[in-house]
Parts: structure tokens; sequence; C-alpha cells
């Protein structure tokens, strides 16, 4: 009879949200051949619309993966840092934390089930729980946090982003000790990230990376020199990457232009587009040279080239491993090696940390891409190392050395 295995996150594992939830329900097809599993949603205002929640669960019926999912609503407020409370080492609300393990108490979960929590307030709220348990931590807080204000300084700004660096520097000063404490019951941790991990670790969290279960579909995509070379960025909202978006504009689109090239390529921006976006923003929006695109069949088919820029290391880059997957070229920079150590310059991408050397490497492939085409071979090659089911034989093995090792202690 297999055993129970408790997948516990706060949104039911699907393959359209995108993050967590896809690589969650790419680990779980793979896990549901030696395990039962079975999904806990344990925060049920996750999603932004009822037929987005009803879509995650009949796709898990689809996958005969049973759930649990907590009916009451439990707010996901966000406390912002002010000069009032910055000095408060407060990472975690009591209140939903104490909601959950109500929830996760009535699912009766056994000894000798395993449970796989994803995410702090998963974390803390099975802590108690005595069973086979893991715990796989998201992206660190205090680097979020920090980094993003770093990348965002600017001149206009930067007193006042200084002083927010140092707040959140005092904020989080406690922040691994919390996590240590809250995973303190698990005999398994794991992180996607190698940055994560090595944080997490100086931290005296021991932790293992496990390898991104992207789900690997290479496009049958054939080229098609004749058509227009397509450049695109994919968010979910334009206010995720507004820095991003700026580069393109005013770095990228200039030398394409002074190359004579913008009859040839197309800069396209597949994300949300709010109304109230900065006049800056909605500047670059209304150029007639950007097109905002909706997610669709029809963009991805259409990618020729996936401009990441991004200097922000914590996590993986899970845009840049799908982009492999549908042999699409990748303009990035060196800093996210730190999430994808296998990449390289001009061995299976462009890279670069100074704007105008990677967007002439860009104008460069344009110009040749024909000659490039073995970067679109590698890029597929490193996916390799990210299959879903070499992640869920990681879970497995481990998991055995712990079950192995009760048993033996018994004898």
């Amino acid at each position: 009879m297999k055993r129970n295995l408790y997948y516990i996150s706060e949104s039911l594992p699907n393959s359209f949200s995108g993050g967590t939830a896809q690589l969650g329900i790419n680990l779980l097809r793979e896990l549901k051949k030696k395990y039962n599993v079975i999904a806990v949603n344990s925060l049920s205002n996750f999603y932004a619309s009822k037929d987005r929640f009803i879509k995650a669960k009949n796709e898990l019926k689809k996958e005969k993966i049973k759930y649990f999912h907590l009916k009451k609503s439990i707010s996901r407020t966000k406390h912002h840092l002010t000069i009032w409370n910055f000095f408060r080492t407060n990472y975690y609300d009591k209140k939903k934390i104490d909601e959950i393990k109500r929830f996760l108490d009535k699912i009766k979960i056994k000894k000798n089930d395993v449970i796989l929590c994803v995410g702090s307030n998963s974390i803390h709220a099975c802590n108690h729980i005595k069973a086979y348990k893991i715990a796989l931590f998201e992206d660190v807080q205090d680097q979020i946090q920090i980094i993003r204000t770093y990348l965002s300084i600017n001149k206009y700004n930067f007193i006042k982003r200084v002083v927010k660096i140092l707040m959140l520097k005092i904020y989080f000063r406690n922040y691994y000790k919390f996590l240590k404490k809250i995973s303190s019951n698990y005999q398994i941790k794991y992180t996607y990230s190698p940055f994560d991990q090595k944080k997490l670790s100086n931290n005296d969290i021991k932790t293992s990376v496990l390898p991104c279960p992207v789900k690997i579909n290479i496009s049958k995509k054939k080229n098609n020199y004749k058509e227009k070379f397509n450049i695109s960025m994919f968010s979910f909202s334009i206010s995720q990457d507004y820095n991003g978006v700026n580069l393109l504009y005013r770095k990228i689109l200039p030398k394409l232009k002074k190359n004579n090239l913008l009859n040839k390529v197309s800069l396209n921006l597949v994300m949300l587009v709010p109304k109230n976006t900065p006049l800056e923003i909605q500047k670059i929006v209304s150029d007639e040279n950007i097109n905002v695109k909706n997610y669709t069949q029809d963009i991805l088919n259409k990618t020729d080239l996936l401009f990441y820029p991004s200097k922000y290391p914590v996590g993986v880059r899970s845009k840049i491993l799908f982009a492999f997957s549908r042999k699409w070229f990748v303009a990035t920079s060196k800093t996210i090696k730190k999430c994808i150590p296998e990449l390289e310059d001009f061995t299976n991408c462009l890279m670069s940390n100074n704007i105008d050397d990677l967007a002439d490497k860009i104008v460069h492939l344009v110009k040749h891409k024909k000659k490039y085409q073995y970067l679109k071979i590698n890029g597929q090659k490193v996916l390799k190392n990210y299959s879903p089911k070499k992640g869920a034989q990681i879970i497995i093995n481990d998991l055995n050395q712990i079950i192995n090792k009760k048993f033996l202690s018994f004898d």
C-alpha cells in the first residue's frame, strides 16, 4: 500500500499559474508514482478569481490527485515597513497560522505519512505535526526586499532608498533564527535556489538544493528567417519589472534603431498593464515600436528571444528554463548565474551585467542568428538538470534514508 504524501502550500498545484504552483504540479506528477499524493491548499483566497480555483481543482481531479482546501477566508494582509514598526521582528501572522493549524488537524495526518510543506507559513503551521516532514523554503524574504530596494535606487530617491535598506536590515536581523525555529522538527530541508541555499546554510539552516522541476516539452518550432525576429519580456504584471521594461525601451530599442533593424524586429511586452501606471511607463507602452501582448500560444510560438536583464539573484529564474524548452535565445545578466549555475555567455545564452554590452550582443545575434542556433541546442541540454523526475527521485531517496534509519533504530 502506498504511503500518503501531503503537499501543503498556499495554493493548489496547477500548470497555469506559474511559479511555485506550476513547479508543484510538475513534482506531484512524478511523486504520485511512488506515493498516494494529496494536495492541501492552506489559504482559500489565494486565487484572484473563483474560476482559477475551480480550474486548479479540475486539473487535480484529472491527474487523480486528491485535495483538501481551507474554506474559511484568511486575509493576506501585507504589513508595510514604516519608521514606527521596522524595529519589530514580526515575520508571521499568528491568527493566520493558528487557523491553518486547526484546518490541518482536521485532516488527521498520521505519523507514518509524509508532509511536504512549501513556504514559511506552511512550514510554521506543520511544525507540531508528527510525521515524516520535508520543508521546502521559498525565496528568502530579507534578500528579496533588500535587493529589490537596492536595484530601484536612482538619483531622485537615493537617500530614501538607502534609509529603507537600513530599516530592512534592522527588521530582518532575526529572520534566519525564525526560519531555523519553525523548521526545527523537519528531517529534510530543501530550496530550489543555490543562492538561497548558501544564505540558509550560512545561518545554520542545513538545506539541500532541489532541482527546479520544470516540465520539459521541447518546442517543435521551426526556424523561419523571413519573419520578424521577436524579442519578448514576460511578467504577470508590468509593475513587477519596471526596470527591465525601461532597459528594453531606453537601451535595446535605440540600438536596434541605430542599426536599422526595427523593420526586422518586434519588441513585445507580454504582461498586464494596469491603468494606474507611472507616466514614464505609459509613455513606453504607447510607443509605436512596443507591442503589449496577452499571454497566448501565438506569442509563445512567435517569440525568438527572451529578454531578462534582471540582476535579482534570489530564487530560481524558471522563465529562462521555460525559454530553453521553447527553443528561444536568452539574453540576461551575469547575476542570474547564481540562480542557474549552468548559464554561460555565448555557450547557451547571451550574458552581461552591462546593459550596453548586452544590447550590442543582441544586435549582433539578430544580424547573425543562423550562426548562433547552437545556443538553443545547448540551452535544451541545461534542462536535463531540472527535470521533475530528477527532483522527485531526490525526495524519494532522501525519504528512504530517513525511514530506513528509523526502522534500523528499532532493531
